[in-house]
């Protein structure tokens, strides 16, 4: 990101992501250059116009109305080509720059895929989700100006600046005089606007999390009166929002008029040089016009540059954030290329695996969880991992599924390193249900198909997860929408979904994080039938609190304080009279 904390860094990066062919890239500059050429000949034709007039009004030969015609003829036919080029241009760099926008949305989904788990723990939802739309879209406003206003308007100056000094030397330099002055002032003006609209930027993030965040637990702010404390919260960020908008704009807002007084000046000292000029002789009335027109045209240049000095630094703001999503680190994958390691449609493993835990380490930054942790999952066994609260439980689950890498130590499945199979390849055939259940708003179909199901496989989940009934009670059956929010199905219901989803996937590793804690008794039932059923062909983490569900397990690892104090079948331990007979009671 070294590049990225210059101001030119992320303008430099935002037209990188262009995907302009060739061809259109030299249309839309032809065009540009045609435009900004047809607008310095028309106050040339106009000034050509007036000295005919003039001079068919103060001669002796009377108006020249052939020659008058045929130079309003032409000033049209440059007015109307003008337009057409301007309009044909602005087609055909919209429909380029929203392709190239649509791809940016393209690699930040992707990306998206591909962060580590540590940076959504790190991060918060609502600014992210700024970051992928809002900074995006925003982040496309620099584009348009960089690729066509300045450039145009760059040209302008430059012809314009030299016909006036071809006309008259004196008027150019009055002209020009107001451009340094205004190059000053938009400076400044842009100085003092950058932090605040970085600052509205950034508070507009935190709003957007904390709504994301209300929404998000509306359930719980409403069942403990919470209400008032996220209106608070609300208010104190909104208030900034407001406070950083009002600034940005209120400091941006000066320029017009600052630059239109510096306008204003000139055009009275231009008026009042020009017509001295015409009076003494020096000058034709049609060349003075020109002078004025063209001074104005210059003025206007300068000014429409610096009316873009807003847009652009709120643009070059946004491709700033969305940058930083960019070039965030991949979840680390340095494993073999998923497409050669001859993975199946049904998973890389042909029979269930065998799992092996050998002198596992792990630390969260300096908070070391888990000591030299060795155990082994046989093939198609089920291991139960039991522990109180913080032992290390859940970090072993998320260990073998790669999203974190072990401190020291590894984690093999069939004989492999998974820090060498790659994260993609580790989670090709695994399962997971948590237990909290996770649904998406869709039909129950799609929850349970999850874009990879066959109607088969989603019979075959209806059956065997005990859903048949629960769905022929819905409205519209399987096609009825669910949510994470919905009241149609209760929580355990909502297990029942998730659980038929991962019969669906028919998994090679299962792994149950306290699956069945948040379930009524009957429900349970249903989830341990549905479960054992689907273990038959899997090899088996259960994570738990209750010993009733350890008691199924064919091994049983007990965890303390990150290490692993026992290990056995359940009768094994309960005769050992070690920690895990004390939490079954025997003891």
């Amino acid at each position: 990101m070294a590049d990225g904390t210059s101001p030119q860094g992320p303008l430099r990066w935002m037209l990188g992501q262009l995907r302009f062919s060739r061809r259109r890239a030299l249309a839309v500059s032809a065009l540009a250059i045609a435009a900004a050429v047809g607008s310095v000949v028309g106050p040339l034709l106009f000034g050509a116009i007036t000295n005919v007039i003039v001079e068919g009004t103060t001669g002796t030969s009377g108006l020249d109305w052939s020659r008058l015609g045929q130079l309003l003829v032409i000033q049209a036919a440059i007015y109307v080509a003008v337009a057409g080029f301007t309009g044909l241009q602005g087609q055909l760099l919209t429909v380029g720059v929203q392709r190239s926008i649509a791809h940016l949305r393209e690699r930040i989904e992707d990306k998206v895929h591909r962060l580590p788990l540590r940076y959504f723990e790190t991060t918060q939802r609502g600014a992210l989700v700024s970051k992928l739309t809002a900074h995006t879209d925003n982040a496309a406003t620099v584009i348009a100006p960089v690729l066509i206003t300045v450039p145009t308007n760059l040209l302008t100056l430059v012809v314009v600046t030299a016909v006036l000094f071809l006309i008259s030397p004196l008027l150019a330099m009055v002209a020009l005089a107001a451009a340094p002055v205004s190059a000053f002032v938009s400076t400044m003006v842009a100085r003092r606007a950058r932090p605040l609209l970085e600052d509205r930027w950034t508070t507009t993030a935190a709003l957007a999390g904390h709504v994301e965040e209300e929404l998000s637990t509306r359930r719980m702010l409403q069942a403990n009166g919470a209400e008032q404390v996220a209106l608070q919260r609300f208010d104190v960020l909104n208030d900034r929002l407001f406070d950083s908008t009002r600034s940005s704009q209120w400091v941006a807002g000066t320029l017009g008029p600052l630059l239109t007084a510096i306008n204003a000046v000139v055009f009275v000292i231009l008026a009042v040089f020009g017509g001295m000029m015409v009076v003494d002789g020096r000058l034709s009335l049609g060349a003075a016009q020109v002078a004025v027109l063209f001074s104005q045209q210059l003025i206007s240049a300068v000014r429409s540059l610096a009316g873009f000095v807003q847009k652009i630094q709120s643009g070059m703001v946004s491709a700033g954030k969305v940058r930083e999503v960019l070039e965030e680190a991949d979840e680390e994958d340095s494993g073999r290329e998923f497409a050669a390691s001859g993975v199946e449609s049904g998973g890389r493993h042909r029979r269930p695996p065998e799992i092996v835990f050998t002198d596992v380490s792990f630390a969260y930054q300096d908070a070391e969880v888990l000591h030299s942790v060795s155990f082994t999952i046989p093939s198609g066994t089920t291991t139960a991992v039991v522990g109180s609260t913080g032992a290390g439980k859940t970090t072993l689950t998320n260990l073998l599924q790669a999203f974190y890498r072990p401190t020291s130590g590894s984690i093999a499945i069939d004989g492999e390193d998974i820090a060498a199979l790659g994260a993609r390849e580790v989670r090709t055939g695994m399962a997971v249900v948590t237990q909290d259940p996770w649904l998406f708003t869709g039909a129950v179909r799609d929850n349970i198909a999850y874009g990879n199901a066959d109607e088969e496989a989603i019979r075959r989940a209806l059956r065997d997860g005990h859903l048949e009934q629960i769905v022929a009670a819905l409205p519209q059956g399987i096609d009825t929408v669910v949510g994470q929010e919905s009241e149609n199905l209760s929580t355990g219901e909502k297990q029942l979904v998730a659980v038929a989803r991962v019969i669906a996937a028919s998994p090679r590793i299962l792994i149950l994080d306290e699956a069945t804690s948040a379930a009524d008794p009957r429900t349970e039932l249903l989830i341990q039938r549905a479960l054992n059923r689907l273990r038959r062909s899997t090899t088996t983490l259960v994570i738990t609190h209750r010993m009733a569900t350890a008691a199924l397990a064919d091994q049983i690892v007990v965890l303390e304080d990150g290490r692993v104090v026992e290990c056995g079948t359940h009768t094994e331990l309960l005769a050992a009279g070690g920690t895990y007979a004390r939490r079954c009671g025997v003891v």
